[in-house]
Parts: C-alpha cells; structure tokens; sequence
C-alpha cells in the first residue's frame, strides 16, 4: 500500500474470512485502506460508523460475490496507478482481463498494470483479483505457487465470482 505496511492492529475493523482476514482503514470519513491478510484468522470490531459499514458490505459481498463495494475512498496512490485501478472497477464480476489486455487498453506495459495491482490500497473496492497474466482451459496460468496464501486468495476471490470452476 505506496510502501506502508497495513497491518491487522492498525485497522479501524477487522473482518474474518475463510481465506483470512480483511482489514479496512478508515480516516477522515474515507475508507483509505482495505486489505487481505490472507491465512490471518483474526477479527476486530469497527470503531467508528463508516468501518462498519465497510465490514456490512465486505460480508454482504463474501456471501453475494456481484455486489460492489460503495464506499467513500481516497483512492490515494500515483496517477498512472489510478488510471490502471479504474479500468479495473469496469471489469464485471465473474470476468477477467489478462495484464496484456489491459495493457493493450491502457497503452502500458503488463509489468505496469501487474505493479498498479500490487499497489492496490483497495483489495475488493479495486478488484485487481480480477487482472490474470494468461487464462489456460482451467483458468488463470502464471500468477505464481499455487500453495501461496496470496495465490490461493486470488483464486478463492476469483472461485466465489464464477470465473473458475475448478
């Protein structure tokens, strides 16, 4: 997250998950951080309004994968990273783009559309789950050791929307 560390006991709420667990930072009446921590099993109470109101649509989603997050956010990060996390928000649930693709849209290098993904300070609000570096017959090829926590999350998110059926 631009090169802070988000870690469970700095949220505002924390919300356990099969996967782990999501953490949201909330400031100033913004959601400024939402965050996977995957194979973490923890949880921890909003404390103010708007963080649980981000946990009511983290869990409404976990149950409803088509529902988009609609919260107040500061989309903080570079704007070339912005311009990546908006084409992002435009890739329908249960749908994929590979880095190339979007690449292709974009006028970038899959490398950059692949580090605006790793710099996502929104995880689900931003869903670069959905950015693939090639689709196979059984899905989504390269993205890493199958058995990786961040991996394995990517394709519970990615399972849980109806993109693979595996």
């Amino acid at each position: 997250m631009n090169n802070k560390v988000l870690l469970p006991e700095t949220c505002s709420a924390v919300v356990k998950t099969s996967f782990g667990s999501i953490g949201v930072l909330t400031q100033f009446g913004k959601v400024k951080a939402i965050h996977i921590f995957p194979g973490m099993f923890l949880e921890k109470m909003p404390h103010d309004a708007l963080s649980a109101e981000a946990v009511r649509q983290i869990q409404h989603y976990l149950a409803k994968p088509g529902m988009r997050l609609d919260l107040p956010v500061d989309m903080d990060g570079m704007e070339i990273h912005r311009k990546i996390w908006m084409e992002l928000m435009a890739i329908p649930c249960g749908e994929v783009k590979t880095y190339g693709e979007l690449g292709s849209i974009l006028h970038f290098s899959p490398k950059v559309i692949s580090e605006a993904c790793e710099a996502n300070p929104l995880a689900l609000y931003i869903p670069s789950h959905r950015a693939i570096a090639i689709s196979g017959p059984k899905g989504p090829v390269g993205e890493g050791d199958p058995s990786h926590p961040l991996v394995r999350t990517k394709y519970w998110l990615l399972k849980h929307e109806g993109f693979l059926h595996v």
